[in-house]
């Protein structure tokens, strides 16, 4: 193992000991974040003078992760019901580790762009095979999809769901909505 591996392992430790200590703390500060990673604070400094600059770190590291894990997901080899679900497993699997950069600092997430673009590309798949309405933009779709991963990451009971649960729940709401069956609607007797 290089000295640059070996760097860069640390420094992908730090950033994954920094989001467990600001789950468990928001205020957790670098003294507290080089305890989680076993490292010592001179390290922790060696890689982020500041505890801002470890935060920007974070945020792109969070980013990057939600999109390693969509590619990961295999979406482009299966059909579009199968893909969102696949895709909000990995979101929120992932999202449950690093959900702390959205909430704690939402502006320094700076690729959450890319991810929003992941989620408008699979609604227009979804469009284009009629699985997904066409009436609304996919754009807008895309947002609904997004917030409701949002909302099972931080939101109570959501939050408190299972990952298998809280991905059958959202993908059932996003593609069905919360409409009634006819036979449901029928008043009581």
């Amino acid at each position: 193992m290089t000295t640059s591996d070996s760097m860069a392992r640390t420094r992908d430790a730090i950033l994954r000991a920094a989001a467990t200590a600001l789950r468990t703390h928001e205020r957790a500060g670098m003294a507290d974040i080089a305890a989680a990673a076993g490292v010592g604070r001179a390290t922790l400094y060696r890689h982020f003078a500041t505890r801002d600059d470890l935060l920007v770190e974070l945020g792109r590291f969070a980013a990057e992760e939600s999109i390693r894990v969509i590619d990961a997901a295999g979406i482009d080899g299966v059909g579009t019901e199968a893909a969102l679900t696949r895709l909000t497993r990995a979101l929120l699997t992932s999202g449950r580790e690093f959900w702390v950069v959205s909430t704690h600092r939402p502006q320094l997430w700076p690729e959450e762009e890319e991810v929003g673009e992941r989620l408008r590309v699979l609604a227009e798949r979804g469009q284009r095979e009629g699985v997904l309405r066409a009436d609304v933009p996919a754009e807008l779709l895309a947002a609904a999809h997004g917030a409701l991963i949002l909302g099972a990451l931080t939101l109570a009971p959501l939050s408190e769901l299972g990952v298998e649960d809280a991905t059958d729940t959202i993908v059932r709401l996003y593609l069905q909505g919360a409409r009634l069956t006819p036979t449901e609607a029928s008043p009581p007797p």
